[in-house]
């Protein structure tokens, strides 16, 4: 029995295969690498942006943050950001299903 054609169309599969798997990757990780979230508190005073790995880009604080006190506030930041981050997070997860899907 001859199995060289059947073993070079396996190959050939398995390359396939790889090179999606590749190209899928790559596109999660230029869509991740690209990726922020923002969260606002609900009373406007701190506005954050974390990016893909929820490391924190950005923080502004709104009218509102000047009638808070620095513990309110700071509480009010901690918050804001972990929005940010859990939004983020779905994000990434969104980025990442195509490469947990099935070829």
């Amino acid at each position: 029995m001859d199995f060289t054609g059947d073993g070079r169309a396996w190959l050939a599969d398995y390359r396939r295969r790889i090179d999606d798997l590749r190209g899928r990757a790559e596109a999660a990780q230029a869509e991740i690498a690209g990726l922020t979230a923002t969260a606002t508190s609900p009373d406007g005073a701190v506005v954050v942006t974390v990016g893909g790995a929820g490391e924190l880009t950005g923080l502004t604080f709104g009218p509102a943050a000047e009638a808070l006190g620095r513990e309110r506030l700071a509480e009010q930041v901690v918050s804001t950001v972990a929005a940010a981050v859990a939004e983020a997070s779905r994000r990434t997860g969104e980025a990442l299903a195509p490469l947990l899907a099935a070829p």
